[in-house]
């Protein structure tokens, strides 16, 4: 496979990026050493305001044609930019990655294979590792590696055919943070799991990131839940936050809400020691987590998820592609706006 990065090549990464400012540099770096050679990559800036633009801007003017960058004015959601970038791509072959992630050097020769190969239309690789594993806060929300997909087939699209892609108009965005399975959804193509292409996937690592993670959660879910299994999952929620009304529960002078206050603490006691981290370095370490991060990551898990909600409830859905004009799109292309 030739490169041609004037025209068409074989493969367009497609990035969004929203606040990305902090990972983007690691990813860019991860993908322009692939050992695939005519692939390009178009970063969508989904209207960031921490300087994500001009820290790909850099590598715009370092790397023209094969690194590009479509500025949205105002955010639009990953679905949204995905769309756009797939619009804007001149590759064959499209693979959706995102900003906060690294890959080796043979990730995108493995994901895109069995499409030139005629095996499939779509491609998912079938491992994530966390990169961040020493964090704190990533210790107490996630395992350290996690199987996208077990089966040989999954629903959600990482690599496909661009041409199927925008014949069948490319992902939902109304789905916001579950857009990526919408494409099977809409089509019944199943992606074929490449499970030894392993992306490294950088969780979110402070209380700002868990919100915002658990906010664009909160805002989707009813887009791919049933009420009642969004009910049970708020239910939850503000179960965690119930240690709060406790207090009160316990200063108020009715016996039976002292009682219920003691329950409500014990409650959350026993789950935040039941709450699963990862392998701690020693005795102390555990202690810590469990009675500092395993608590306040519970709240403001809670209290994302619930604003996330209530902003939807409110009118805060998500909008597809057509309500986005060329206005609000700044293309930036080899260092020059066009």
């Amino acid at each position: 496979m030739s490169s041609n990065l004037h025209g068409m090549v074989d493969v367009s990464v497609i990035v969004p990026a929203y606040n990305e400012a902090r990972h983007i540099s690691r990813c860019l770096d991860s993908l322009l050493r692939q050992d695939f050679d005519s692939f390009e990559v178009v970063v969508v800036d989904d209207g960031s305001v921490d300087g994500t633009s001009e820290v790909v801007k850099q590598y715009v003017l370092h790397y023209p044609g094969k690194v590009r960058l479509l500025r949205l004015r105002k955010n639009v959601g990953a679905g949204n930019a995905r769309n756009i970038g797939a619009l804007y791509a001149r590759g064959k072959v499209i693979a959706f990655l995102d900003a906060d992630m690294e890959f080796t050097a043979d990730f995108i020769s493995k994901l895109v294979k069995p499409i030139f190969d005629g095996i499939a239309s779509s491609s998912c690789y079938g491992t994530e590792v966390v990169a961040n594993s020493d964090n704190p806060w990533v210790m107490v929300q996630t395992p350290k590696v996690k199987n996208v997909a077990l089966a040989e087939k999954t629903g959600f699209v990482r690599a496909v055919d661009r041409e199927l892609f925008l014949r069948y108009g490319g992902f939902d965005a109304k789905f916001g943070y579950f857009d990526d399975h919408t494409f099977y959804r809409k089509t019944g193509i199943e992606s074929v799991v490449i499970k030894d292409a392993i992306a490294y996937h950088y969780h979110p690592d402070s209380i700002r990131e868990v919100f915002w993670k658990n906010f664009w959660t909160g805002r989707s879910v009813l887009s791919v839940h049933k009420t009642s299994e969004v009910l049970v999952m708020l239910i939850k929620r503000l179960l965690d936050l119930s240690i709060f009304l406790s207090l009160t529960f316990i200063l108020a002078n009715s016996l039976l809400l002292k009682i219920i206050g003691v329950f409500l603490i014990l409650g959350f006691i026993l789950t935040v020691l039941r709450h699963r981290i990862l392998k701690p370095s020693s005795f102390v370490n555990e202690i810590v987590l469990k009675l500092f991060y395993v608590p306040i990551y519970r709240w403001v898990r809670a209290i994302g998820f619930i604003s996330g909600l209530l902003y939807r409830l409110v009118g805060g859905y998500w909008r597809n592609i057509e309500s986005i004009t060329e206005n609000d799109i700044v293309v930036l292309v080899t260092g020059e706006y066009h």
